[in-house]
């Protein structure tokens, strides 16, 4: 990888860590319908901006509304609420390193719905090992679903099979759109989907009610992590491999590790350290390039999932 794309990745990685930490402070002072929906609407805003400053033409036909639609849900309403709802409940460092397991979800799901995608002994050896690593990150919590710190803890899972459920439905049906269009009606469809959300269960945040903590994280939330980020990733993307942009699955949690303890005086719990080690093997044996002799697959396509 070049110096550019070196920097690039891990500015990425740094970002799309911090994430977790805006949320939390986020969450001092919003609901976490609130927290996903500015999210959004930063993000939309900025990548909308983009892509007409490009003078991209926009897809065009029904069905590619009903394909943002499912994409917006999947990739970026349900997990927008999930991670907050379940940072109510841990720490932020804890919620990174649960959404690290995102690619263990891909593979089942590649190996059901893309033919080129099979899930061979390693990849299996990966899924088994990364789920070992999201069992021992857990816990004794696992055993008493009841708990709020399980449930929270669960939440992240649920919203990592959702971004993952997302990416495949990315790769059957849109991978001919323009990157950035793709990653701007995603953004603007999710939208959609929490406004009604907001308006029946919370309610918008008033800028001038909010803290300067607040605002600040509210604004490096939706403009970096889900605007600029983007423009990052998928110019990592379209200059490198996607085996290298999608490195920073594995850089992103050992960042927002960092910015827990740093900002939020998060302390990294002990089962944190080995198990986001076993997912991140796991993570490396399901994503790796094949050999020769395995079935045929693409280079690892993990959508973004923080």
């Amino acid at each position: 990888m070049r110096a550019p794309q070196l920097i690039g990745l891990i500015a990425l990685a740094a970002i799309w860590g911090a994430s977790f930490m805006f949320i939390k402070v986020m969450l001092d002072e919003m609901g976490p319908v609130a927290v996903g929906w500015v999210r959004l609407v930063g993000g939309a805003s900025l990548l909308l901006a983009v892509v007409a400053a490009r003078r991209t033409p926009f897809p065009r036909g029904g069905r590619r509304l009903w394909d943002f639609l499912v994409l917006g849900a999947l990739a970026s309403a349900v997990p927008f609420f999930l991670i907050p709802w379940g940072e109510q409940r841990i720490d932020s460092g804890l919620a990174a390193v649960l959404n690290a397991s995102m690619p263990l979800f891909v593979a089942p799901l590649a190996h059901r719905f893309l033919v080129v995608e099979r899930l061979i002994p390693r990849r299996a050896l990966g899924l088994a090992l990364g789920f070992v690593g999201v069992v021992v990150v857990i816990g004794p919590d696992l055993l008493d679903v009841a708990r709020d710190s399980t449930r929270g803890q669960l939440a992240v899972v649920l919203a990592s099979a959702s971004y993952a459920a997302g990416a495949i439905w990315m790769r059957r049906r849109l991978l001919d759109v323009d990157t950035t269009m793709l990653a701007a009606l995603q953004t603007a469809a999710a939208c959609l989907w929490l406004t009604p959300l907001l308006f029946a269960f919370e309610s918008p945040p008033v800028p001038w009610e909010l803290s300067t903590r607040v605002l600040l994280a509210t604004a490096a939330l939706a403009f970096l992590a889900s605007g600029i980020a983007f423009i990052i990733y998928y110019w990592i993307l379209a200059t490198a491999s996607a085996t290298q942009a999608a490195m920073v699955t594995y850089l992103a949690p050992v960042a927002a590790l960092f910015w827990g303890w740093a900002v939020l005086d998060e302390v990294v719990a002990t089962s944190s350290v080995p198990g986001l080690a076993l997912i991140i093997g796991g993570v490396w044996l399901v994503s790796r390039a094949p050999t020769a002799t395995s079935l045929p697959a693409p280079e690892a396509e993990f959508e973004p999932s923080v």
